[in-house]
């Protein structure tokens, strides 16, 4: 029988079995309720096929590796197990797929490809991991021929610092070569497949299929029963290494053993040359016993450097303005009349034209800090809120005109507009949500936590009101009927909280040094942001949505490409505690206060 759409089997003429066709899932499949979407085949391997992606919130750009050995084939979806596979062998290697993501999954270095999610499913299974451009450094030596010293040293030190990461966790690569070795368009290189990934220091030896690659792999490497060291990914990088810059790889270990000798280096130094051959000792105990020792042998070795490996873009101071006497607590933009509105701890409410912050109101709001600010969609009106519990009205044209919504009560953590229905939303210290409106006959007020709120956010369609305080959770509630639609369970106290543009996504900083961003159709977390040394304040999207921008009380501000969570922006804010941020939504600006009462301008 013919192969026919959504079916593909061998097919035997005469006695001679035709391999089966491998048939992808087409572009536009949607997977785990519509999470993912498929785009086109990025990659094809021995036992897998790699699409390109776009997950849900926001269509973030992510690479899916489906679990499809060649010998199988595809029935209606499902994966049917083919010659030299039975039935238990396939699923004996789809265990081994998904510890491959569970590998993965202890990293989030820039040397180590990311995962972002696995899953099962038509009877396979499926890794999530960041969508990378570039080429490998295998086809980069097939098309360009060898690296320059120079280009070699930087990439062994870049992977050599995340084989370090590796072993540091207690995990052996064991097929290190440059088709697993990828550089991305912004210089930075990241290893690949973790497949034969295994661990190291039982002690008993391991007894799982070797798994070598002739060229690269130690001669340990091919006895079965071997207990394998970190030495025997020293050996497969400087295979890797001296592939790079000779042109092709060394004799095969087991060829060198009965003879072959090494020819010497045209492209490089003595001392190159003479930590290359210490790495390269057939017997694991005379070989550079790691890759820090290897790094430091070849000179590149970074001691006490901090990641990230590649270069990391600043962003750029614009502007300052000294807005308040103590720190700057709240910010709030009228985009529609491009002004910057900051509330302090002086008690003071301040306007400043957006972006080159003239001042253009200067105002003492509450006899405390101001704690909450909010603007109406349409500009007109201002509302603030104080630690002493008032909530006054403000004409954003008429400077004097101010109208007590409440005069005392629990101190006041947040305020939002409804969007669509005018009607102001509240968040109390008491765990109480209050709803404000002229249009409403009575204030409405209802319980969201037992202990105080912190922060809240409406939905850009005003439908879902989304609180956050001192228990690790976030309620999000239908604004329509008050009731609880959900909850995500986070690792702290909630310091902020933004919706997406659509509304699709939820950015959550929480009480330790991570951002979460939430999916939420699913109430699923679908990405994390790392790398601040204390506690996050707050949180943003950039203008196009693509990057997380965040702030602590590490006195720094860390950018974050939205799709793969990778840190690609850096800049260390020494001037006060930088507790408040906003992103400018036409262009890529972001206002800051500080704890210093200043006000600034970042481009980036």
């Amino acid at each position: 029988m013919l192969p026919t759409l959504g079916m593909s089997v061998p097919v035997t003429w005469e006695n001679e079995l035709v391999v089966p066709f491998r048939e992808p899932l087409a572009p536009g499949t949607l997977m785990q309720r519509g999470l993912y979407r498929l785009g086109e085949v990025v990659g094809e391997g021995s036992f897998s096929i790699t699409y390109a992606a776009r997950q849900r919130p926001g269509k973030l750009a992510v690479a899916i590796k489906e679990f499809f050995p060649q010998g199988c084939w595809r029935e209606n979806f499902l994966i049917v197990p083919g010659d030299p596979y039975t039935r238990e062998e396939f699923a004996r290697g789809v265990r081994a797929f998904l510890q491959e993501g569970a590998y993965l999954e202890r990293f989030n270095h820039p040397g180590i490809v990311r995962l972002l999610g696995m899953f099962q499913a038509n009877g396979t299974a499926y890794l999530v991991e960041e969508l990378l451009h570039g080429v490998t450094l295998g086809e980069g030596l097939r098309s360009a021929g060898v690296m320059p010293v120079e280009r070699v040293m930087e990439a062994v030190r870049q992977v050599g610092e995340a084989l370090i990461e590796v072993h540091e966790k207690g995990l052996l690569h064991t097929d290190l070569k440059p088709d697993n070795l990828f550089i991305t368009g912004e210089g930075r290189y990241v290893i690949l497949d973790f497949g034969t990934a295994r661990t190291y220091g039982e002690q008993e030896p391991w007894t799982g299929v070797a798994a070598v690659s002739p060229g690269y792999s130690p001669l340990e490497q091919y006895q079965r029963d071997q207990r394998l060291t970190p030495a025997a990914d020293v050996y497969a990088l400087a295979c890797t290494v001296y592939h790079l810059l000779q042109g092709y790889p060394p004799p095969d270990s087991r060829e060198r053993s009965r003879g072959a000798h090494l020819i010497p280096l045209a492209n490089s130094t003595a001392s190159i040359e003479k930590a290359l051959y210490e790495a390269l000792h057939l017997h694991p105990l005379r070989r550079t016993p790691s890759i820090g020792q290897f790094l430091d042998q070849l000179g590149i070795l970074r001691k006490g450097q901090p990641i990230p490996t590649y270069w990391i873009e600043p962003f750029q101071l614009r502007l300052e303005r000294n807005a308040h006497l103590g720190a700057t607590s709240v910010l709030v933009m009228d985009d529609r009349h491009r002004i910057l509105y900051s509330g302090g701890r002086d008690g003071r409410l301040c306007g400043h034209s957006w972006p080159d912050l003239r001042p253009s109101l200067s105002q003492q709001a509450h006899r405390g800090p101001v704690s909450a600010l909010a603007v109406s969609p349409d500009g007109r009106y201002l509302v603030t809120g104080g630690l002493d519990g008032s909530i006054k009205l403000w004409s954003a044209t008429e400077k004097a005109d101010c109208h007590w919504m409440v005069s005392s009560g629990p101190a006041v953590r947040g305020l939002r507009f409804h969007p669509r229905d005018g009607f102001l939303v509240a968040a109390l210290a008491d765990g109480t949500c209050r709803l404000l409106s002229a249009s409403l006959s009575r204030d409405l007020t209802f319980p969201c936590e037992q202990g105080p709120l912190h922060c809240l956010e409406v939905h850009p369609k005003g439908r879902i009101l989304a609180t956050g305080g001192e228990k690790a959770c976030v309620h999000l509630w239908d604004l329509d009927s008050g009731d609880l639609i959900g909850s995500l369970a986070v690792a702290g106290m909630v310091r902020s909280l933004r919706f997406n543009q659509d509304g699709s996504g939820l950015l959550v900083s929480s009480g330790d040094t991570s951002v979460g961003l939430w999916d939420v159709e699913s109430q699923r977390e679908v990405r994390s942001f790392y790398g601040h040394r204390s506690e996050i304040w707050d949180a943003c999207f950039s203008c196009d949505q693509t990057m997380i921008v965040t702030t602590s009380a590490d006195h720094s501000l860390y950018g974050y490409r939205a799709d793969s969570g990778r840190l690609l922006m850096w800049s260390e804010v020494n001037q006060g505690l930088t507790g408040s941020i906003l992103a400018d939504p036409q262009q890529p600006l972001l206002a800051t206060g500080g704890g210093d009462g200043h006000l600034r301008v970042w481009s980036y």
